[in-house]
């Protein structure tokens, strides 16, 4: 088999027939023409041998066999013949090489028609390109259609033919063959080849980390080339990953050079000057949450947000009382499990979704609103604490006691927690009028506010000129006694994104003309803009708005990476040589915090100052608020760990409370389930898509805020960030709330 070379004749006869017409075309052309020079006939050469490689040799027969050599075989298509063969600019040679008539009398006025040029344009268009090799990937490689086209020889070439195709479409924007002279901006392709190894890396990662064969035939032939099917599979998703970022990778590299060296300073903002989702006033039509039938009302409902507010204040206590009175062990007890497993996960998901939600039915509001119904507070909130180094401080600490104390091994320290939440939130409300413990102080809050600064909702005016023409401001004083303005002092017409937003809608309830709605939102609205936005101010000058977010970010990594195996056990080697346990885990926690938050974003800010005209706190500020994404992307991944991987831990628990409460129906508590669950399948392929995402979009944004010149400091920190997420992901996890260590 290793020798067998399957020479189809039909396969030779067409392969030869491109040759003779290409070279017939290109004779005229090498050497007379400009931009077609020899190096072209090479590339068409070599593409047409890597094909019949790929298609006639072993390789084909041994794809039958064994996955990884079939993987090799879709790689070779995919990611050398396609890009060879448009690097020889087959088009015009093709033509040439052509009879006269067919080319002038036949093809001719078919290629010269408008319909058929703003098709073909329409068809290399990147987003074709990128969905096309996206949906063949994934689609060619569903089980049940992957075996069928194995066993049928026609599905089988069509599978390779539309992968070349695809390929084709996909590599089109990147080497722009000749005459072709449309180009996308360097980081605009930049960015689109980084998204497409995104789905190449989860596709990869789908058939790396899977349990059992997804392929039911290679079961029986891999065994006969000396590897197990589930070897096989590890094998082709580790050589699809790693082949692929070969190729992609040092073409984004060689990209972001020529950018830098400012061979390539196209404005992109041309691509997208016309957008057909405006209405006829030239405004975009926004999604508007509180519009959706069915859903809408529950949110714009003030008394249905009171419900669930105090629904929750009732869970929190349920949980707290647990925590003081139940089980010591944290998996039996709902202080121990709810709060640090269930909770958080299910948490992310609504920030990213939903924007800031979370926060909307907090319990911690409901106490205050009824207080305050008797206590009307009369001091303001001190000058000299208005702004967030209290909470950057507080985050900081709670990061470290977290780590070096075990909170979530302990129901007691969770409930004592609790309770201390409630309490400081409400003193601080019944002393300061306005919502001061949310916007200054609540530490899980400036967590909130800075992961939906990612999320696609945000609250805001549906019509700017209403508000323009409005002169009371109901949003901001209030429309009665009953109906509180914004308790945060945000005026929403000039609000930026979801910087310290709760979302309790308050400006919606007081707003007369209805004009407040909870609408799609521009990411860099709420990161990078420039503009002055009301409670943010600017953020080049709001130094202790990014010293949070930046202490946040590096806590996603922080918080992460104490939950590793290398990071346990060096906590525990450091504890051999004579120190408390809890001193080496807050010293490494400190360290890893310092050294992300602020020896590699100074450091970048620091360089970056110095590649242009800018002064090092602006530029700190930009590429801190810029890399928010891929600090959220590693929070949501870290937590999604957790809930994926013990979400069945919730059930025993509420169990056990139920019989201390003489209830029966829910039955015996299943301690089994206590124990965290095998891996779901899907989880690692979703935290890569999360981490690379977010990689991703922290790139654009530092370089809309930058620009080429200055932004390659923070992009070598946000690589270095997502390198570090992916080996975190990689590392066996301490399965927290769970029988488990």
């Amino acid at each position: 088999m290793w020798r067998a070379w399957t020479f189809d004749p039909w396969t030779i006869a067409g392969l030869t027939v491109l040759v003779v017409l290409y070279w017939r075309g290109a004779r005229g052309l090498v050497g007379r023409v400009r931009g077609f020079r020899r190096g072209r006939v090479v590339a068409f050469g070599a593409a047409i041998a890597v094909l019949l490689v790929t298609i006639a040799s072993p390789i084909d027969s041994l794809g039958h066999v064994l996955l990884w050599v079939h993987m090799v075989q879709h790689w070779l298509l995919m990611m050398v013949v396609a890009p060879l063969l448009l690097v020889g600019s087959p088009g015009i040679p093709l033509l040439r090489g052509l009879p006269t008539c067919l080319r002038r009398d036949a093809l001719g006025p078919f290629l010269a028609s408008p319909s058929v040029r703003r098709a073909f344009a329409a068809l290399v268009h990147p987003m074709t390109g990128w969905m096309a090799l996206a949906v063949t990937t994934w689609v060619w490689h569903i089980p049940a259609l992957y075996e069928r086209a194995i066993d049928a020889e026609w599905l089988h070439r069509l599978e390779h033919a539309s992968f070349l195709g695809a390929a084709i479409l996909f590599w089109w924007p990147i080497v722009n063959p000749w005459p072709w002279s449309r180009r996308w901006h360097g980081i605009a392709l930049v960015l689109y080849l980084l998204a497409a190894d995104v789905q190449n890396t989860v596709f990869a990662a789908v058939l790396s980390f899977a349990e059992h064969p997804i392929y039911a035939r290679y079961e029986a032939t891999a065994p006969a080339m000396g590897m197990s099917a589930l070897k096989d599979q590890h094998l082709a998703g580790a050589f699809m990953w790693t082949a692929g970022q070969l190729v992609v990778l040092p073409i984004v590299a060689a990209l972001i050079l020529r950018a830098v060296r400012g061979r390539a300073r196209h404005d992109l903002r041309s691509a997208f000057a016309r957008d057909p989702r405006r209405g006829a006033h030239g405004r975009r039509m926004r999604f508007d949450l509180l519009k959706v039938r069915g859903v809408g009302w529950l949110f714009a409902t003030r008394r249905v947000r009171e419900c669930v507010r105090w629904v929750l204040v009732g869970a929190a206590c349920v949980v707290a009382i647990d925590g003081f009175v139940g089980p010591v062990d944290a998996p039996s007890n709902l202080a121990g499990t709810i709060p640090w497993t269930h909770w958080r996960g299910l948490v992310v998901i609504v920030l990213l979704l939903g924007g800031n939600v979370a926060c909307m039915t907090c319990p911690l509001i409901a106490p205050r609103r009824l207080a305050r119904r008797w206590i009307r507070p009369r001091w303001s909130f001190p000058r000299g604490l208005r702004s967030k180094w209290l909470a950057a401080t507080l985050i900081v600490g709670w990061l470290v006691t977290y780590e070096a104390f075990d909170l979530w091994a302990s129901p007691l320290a969770t409930a004592w927690l609790i309770v201390g939440y409630f309490v400081g939130a409400f003193v601080i409300d019944m002393l300061f009028a306005g919502g001061n413990f949310c916007k200054w102080v609540c530490p899980i809050g400036q967590l909130h506010a800075s992961m939906s600064l990612v999320s696609p909702l945000s609250v805001s005016v549906r019509s700017p000129d209403t508000c323009a023409k409005c002169t009371t401001h109901e949003c901001i004083r209030g429309a009665s006694l009953t109906l509180n303005g914004c308790d945060l002092e945000l005026f929403q017409p000039t609000k930026r994104g979801n910087a310290d937003c709760t979302f309790c809608l308050d400006c919606a309830d007081a707003c007369p003309r209805a004009n407040v709605g909870v609408l799609t939102q521009r990411m860099r609205r709420g990161l990078i803009d420039p503009s002055w936005g009301s409670s943010i101010g600017r953020i080049a000058s709001r130094l202790d708005m990014a010293v949070l977010l930046g202490v946040l970010t590096g806590g996603a990594f922080t918080n992460a990476l104490a939950m590793t195996g290398p990071w346990l056990a060096l906590a525990d080697a450091i504890a051999a040589r004579g120190w408390p346990l809890a001193l080496a885990e807050c010293t490494l926690s400190l360290g890893a915090l310092f050294v992300v938050s602020g020896v590699a974003m100074g450091s970048a800010a620091w360089v970056s100052s110095r590649c242009g005209p800018a002064s090092f706190v602006p530029t700190l500020c930009q590429g801190i608020h810029a890399s928010v994404p891929i600090g959220v992307a590693m929070w949501a991944a870290h937590w999604l760990f957790h809930l994926g991987t013990s979400a069945s831990t919730a059930v025993p628990v509420v169990q056990r409370v139920a019989e201390d409460l003489g209830i029966t129906l829910l039955g015996e508590p299943a301690w089994s389930a206590s124990c965290c669950g095998p891996m779901p399948s899907w989880l690692r392929p979703v935290q890569f898509l999360l981490v690379e995402t977010g990689f991703l979009m922290s790139a654009w944004m530092v370089w809309r805020a930058a620009g080429t010149g200055r932004a390659w400091p923070w992009w070598t920190v946000q690589f270095a960030l997502l390198c570090l997420a992916m080996w975190i992901i990689l590392q066996p996890m301490q399965m927290r709330g769970t029988l488990l260590p």
